[in-house]
């Protein structure tokens, strides 16, 4: 299901494309970053939780050619950035918890 902020002009049509698309991992990947719309600053989620670059992880996204070998993610870092995006869900949650329960205004240090 779509839930980026994008206008969809045929809804029932996307679907049906995303739902092929997400079949394997390589389509769920494409899917996942380009419905994120930008959201993800790729250079910092290959540091943070590869130790990379960003080429790298743009090499791994778009299975480029490198040496005459086509670069993929193995099954141990498709995982590794399913647990990154969890990660990364669980930290935003927290901010959003934070941000629900801190005061409209902070205190007048003066009153």
């Amino acid at each position: 299901m779509y839930l980026g902020t994008r206008k969809i002009f045929n809804p029932q049509k996307h679907e049906e494309h995303r739902r092929q698309c997400i079949i394997d991992k390589i389509g769920a990947t494409e899917v996942a970053f380009s419905e994120l719309e930008g959201l993800i600053n790729k250079s910092e989620l290959a540091s943070q939780y590869f130790g990379k670059t960003r080429a790298w992880l743009s090499q791994k996204i778009n299975g480029c050619m490198v040496l005459n070998r086509k670069k993929s993610f193995t099954e141990e870092e498709y995982h590794q950035l399913a647990e990154a995006f969890r990660h990364i869900a669980r930290r935003l949650d927290a901010h959003a918890d934070e941000i629900d329960a801190a005061a409209m205004d902070a205190p007048d240090d003066g009153e």
